[in-house]
C-alpha cells in the first residue's frame, strides 16, 4: 500500500513539472513577442543623392503591431481593442476646384493676431496649428497659452473653445501642438505635454481622453510629443509622433494604436481617403513622404529644395491631373508649390526666400497652411503670432 501511494505521488509530482516547464517555455516566448523591436535604421533609404544628413525611419504595418511593447498601469493589467463603427464624416468644405495655374496676393492680411504676443483674445502666443471648417472659421493651437481659440471671419478676436490654463485634468491643457475639428465640431487636441489626445465636444469645456491613459512613452498604447492629427471618415486618427520617430493610426475606441510609419521627426500629416496614401511632413528629413495604401514609402517631395517643412495643404481639387501641393517651407520662411510629378521643381507663392521679418510680404516660421472656401491662402505666422490670409486673384483654368 505504502510502495502505491508513493508511485502516485510521484507521478503527479511529474506531471506538476511538466505543467510548470511548459508554463515557463510560454511565458518565455510570449516576452519575446512583447519585446519586438519597432524597425531598422536606414540613412536616407529612397535617395543616394539627398542632401540631408538626417535618418530616417520606415516600416510596414505588420499584424505584429498588437503584440508590441504595452504600457500599462499594472504588471498584471491586459490591454484590449474596442472598434466601434460610424457612418458620421469628418469636416469638409464645399466643392473648390484651383488650377494649378491660379496664383494669390503677395501681401498678406492678418485675419487673427497680428498684436504683441499675450493671452488676450486678440492675441496669440506662438500658434503652432490651425484648422478652417466649411464657414470659413479658424481654429487655432495656441501653444504658450494652452488653448484653443476659434475666430469667426471678420471678427477682432478669438472666442476660447478649449483649454485656457495650464494642467492635466479635463478643462486643462499643456502646451498644444495639434488639433483637428469634425463634422460635429468636435474638436481633437493634441495635448503635447501631457501626451495625449483630448476631445472636446461642441461646447463642452471638459474633454474625453482617446489616446495616452498611460503616460509618455514608445509603447504601442502610449504616445511621445504629437505634433499633428488627421482624423479620417470612419474616425480613425492618425498620431504623428515627433519623438517617437513615427505615424500611429487609432481606430475608434481603441486602446493600442498601429504604427503605419516611421519618419525622422514627422509633423503635419495628411491622409488622401481617395486611395489610402498617407502623406507626412519630416522636419529633419527636409521632405513630404508620401506612403502607399501598402505602407510602403514611394516619394519623398522637395527633398533638395525644402528646410525643416511643418506642414502642406492639397490644392482643392486635387486629382490625377492636378497634383499640386502647398507647403510651409518654416526655415525658408516661405510658402511654397509643388507637384507630385515633379517633386524637385518650386514655385513660390509667398514670403521671401531666407529672409524672416513681420511686414505683410514676410514670414517668421509659417507652419501650417490652409484654405478657405473661396481658395484664399491661410499661413498660420508661428513667430509672428498671427495668421496671413493671401487673396486669390487668378483662377482661370485653361481647359
Amino acid at each position: 500500500m505504502r510502495n502505491r501511494i508513493l508511485i502516485i505521488a510521484s507521478t503527479i509530482l511529474s506531471i506538476l513539472l511538466i505543467i510548470t516547464v511548459s508554463l515557463l517555455i510560454h511565458r518565455a516566448r510570449k516576452q519575446q513577442s512583447v519585446s519586438y523591436v519597432y524597425g531598422k535604421r536606414h540613412d536616407s533609404p529612397m535617395s543616394s543623392s539627398s542632401s540631408s544628413s538626417a535618418t530616417t525611419f520606415f516600416v510596414s504595418t505588420t499584424p505584429a503591431d498588437t503584440s508590441s511593447s504595452i504600457i500599462t498601469s499594472t504588471s498584471t493589467a491586459t490591454t484590449t481593442t474596442t472598434t466601434t463603427t460610424t457612418t458620421t464624416t469628418s469636416a469638409s468644405k464645399p466643392s473648390l476646384k484651383i488650377c494649378p495655374t491660379a496664383t494669390w496676393s503677395k501681401k498678406g492680411i492678418t485675419v487673427a493676431g497680428g498684436t504683441d504676443s499675450g493671452s488676450g483674445l486678440n492675441q496669440l502666443t506662438i500658434p503652432v496649428d490651425m484648422f478652417v471648417d466649411s464657414e470659413d472659421a479658424i481654429y487655432i493651437a495656441d501653444s504658450f497659452n494652452h488653448r484653443i481659440v476659434k475666430w469667426n471671419p471678420g471678427a477682432r478676436e478669438g472666442i476660447v473653445v478649449a483649454g485656457d490654463t495650464s494642467g492635466n485634468r479635463t478643462h486643462e491643457l499643456n502646451y498644444v501642438t495639434g488639433l483637428f475639428v469634425d463634422s460635429e465640431e468636435s474638436i481633437y487636441v493634441a495635448d503635447n505635454h501631457n501626451h495625449r489626445v483630448q476631445k472636446f465636444k461642441k461646447d463642452s469645456k471638459h474633454a474625453t481622453t482617446l489616446i495616452g491613459e498611460y503616460g509618455p512613452g514608445s509603447g504601442i498604447n502610449q504616445i511621445n510629443n504629437c505634433w499633428g492629427l488627421y482624423v479620417d471618415k470612419q474616425f480613425n486618427i492618425y498620431v504623428s509622433e515627433h519623438s517617437n520617430h513615427r505615424i500611429t493610426k487609432w481606430s475608434p475606441g481603441a486602446k493600442i494604436g498601429q504604427r503605419v510609419a516611421f519618419v525622422a521627426k514627422p509633423l503635419g500629416i495628411h491622409v488622401d481617403e481617395s486611395n489610402d496614401d498617407v502623406y507626412v511632413a519630416s522636419y529633419s528629413g527636409n521632405c513630404v513622404y508620401r506612403y502607399d495604401k501598402d505602407r510602403k514609402p514611394v516619394q519623398r517631395i522637395g527633398e533638395k529644395v525644402l528646410d525643416s517643412p511643418y506642414d502642406f495643404a492639397f490644392l482643392p481639387g486635387f486629382d490625377s491631373n492636378n497634383r499640386d501641393i502647398i507647403i510651409a517651407d518654416s526655415e525658408h520662411h516661405r510658402v511654397v508649390k509643388m507637384n507630385l510629378d515633379k517633386p524637385d521643381l518650386v514655385t513660390i507663392i509667398a514670403g521671401i526666400t531666407n529672409q524672416g521679418g513681420s511686414s505683410a510680404e514676410e514670414f517668421n516660421e509659417p507652419r501650417r497652411v490652409r484654405f478657405d472656401s473661396k481658395g484664399n491662402l491661410l499661413v498660420l505666422d508661428s513667430n509672428n503670432n498671427r495668421v496671413q490670409k493671401f487673396l486669390i486673384e487668378n483662377n482661370k483654368c485653361d481647359s
